[in-house]
């Protein structure tokens, strides 16, 4: 019987959703599998059951009581430590095998500004944005000068997930607060132009050693800000849709090029959720790449896999195969 380490936590803005997405990969996970779920603070401290745990080098979950040999882990992470590589890293280290991106990929996807300089390096459009050092008075006034431009802008803070520190801005008072607030939770910010149009978002994943690309799905949003509480309050009013309609065969076939495009030069890995925005003058921009996408009841990647026709189960327990 395989021993899968199942991590989950983090202590960052998403520990909680963290936690749900955990549950469900639990769920999915075969009984053949002996499944040690474990939860991560924002000290790093670990905990099974309640009890203090640590992973060495030798592969071993080490409690008071015993050692476990770990053959694979599953870093349920939404933002640190596992979208952001730290937690890829140690695995790399002791070369135990993991689900999910590397750890430069991880790092690199998970900064928005990073993520959007490679991809317009290769030529695929991201939404057009302006980088903020500071708040000093000069970049305030450049920024000022960007919305002057665009209008209706968004506000980022750049290494945050869940649309945390993130900040819609119509007038310059709004944005220079916004500024002030999303330098709070990174020390990267940009200011993007608002795009009017649909939110799409496709599932990618290996499977049967091929690339699969899902139809896209789409977010449909009445207040035009999908927050962090429009995503997980009770009362959000957003409505979703595992395959969007009347998306034409040419906007369909510039989603699946960039989507193929930004898999192969991120060099992505066995699961990620690629967003888009669908302009109404008809462009397509990439809005942003998740390494680990949320598996909770609304979340679009396990929905959309499913309406893909391959069932969840049957993905993870392959690449545990493979793998381990």
């Amino acid at each position: 019987m395989k021993n899968i380490l199942l991590l989950s936590g983090g202590g960052g803005t998403e520990h909680e959703i963290s936690l749900i997405s955990s549950s469900f990969i639990r769920s999915q996970l075969p009984s053949e599998y002996k499944v040690i779920e474990v939860t991560v603070d924002k000290h790093f401290h670990w905990s099974s059951s309640g009890e203090s745990c640590e992973l060495n080098f030798k592969k071993e979950l080490i409690t008071q009581e015993q050692k476990i040999k770990i053959d694979f882990a599953i870093p349920c992470f939404h933002g640190t430590p596992g979208e952001t590589g730290e937690i890829q890293a140690y695995f790399e280290l002791i070369q135990l095998p993991y689900l999910g991106c590397n750890p430069e990929t991880s790092l690199l996807c998970f900064n928005k500004l990073s993520t959007k300089l490679w991809l317009e390096k290769v030529g695929i459009k991201t939404t057009p944005f302006h980088i903020v050092k500071d708040l000093t008075t000069l970049e305030i006034e450049k920024a000022t000068e960007f919305m002057s431009q665009h209008q209706t802008v968004y506000v980022k803070a750049t290494n945050q997930g869940s649309s945390v520190g993130c900040y819609r801005c119509v007038n310059s008072q709004e944005l220079e607060s916004s500024l002030k607030e999303a330098f709070n939770f990174s020390p990267y910010v940009i200011i993007e132009k608002e795009i009017i149009g649909r939110e799409l978002e496709v599932a990618i994943f290996e499977h049967n050693d091929k690339v699969h690309i899902t139809k896209p799905g789409e977010i449909d949003c009445p207040s035009n800000f999908y927050s962090y509480e429009e995503k997980y309050n009770e009362n959000s009013k957003t409505t979703t849709h595992v395959e969007a309609p009347n998306i034409t065969d040419l906007h369909l076939d510039e989603i699946y090029r960039q989507a193929t495009a930004a898999y192969h030069i991120l060099k992505l890995r066995h699961l990620s959720r690629v967003d888009f925005f669908l302009a109404d003058s008809g462009e397509v921009f990439i809005n942003e790449i998740n390494t680990f996408p949320g598996h909770t009841k609304i979340s679009m990647f396990p929905m959309m896999m499913q309406n893909y026709g391959i069932e969840y189960s049957e993905w993870i327990k392959q690449i545990i195969t493979e793998l381990s």
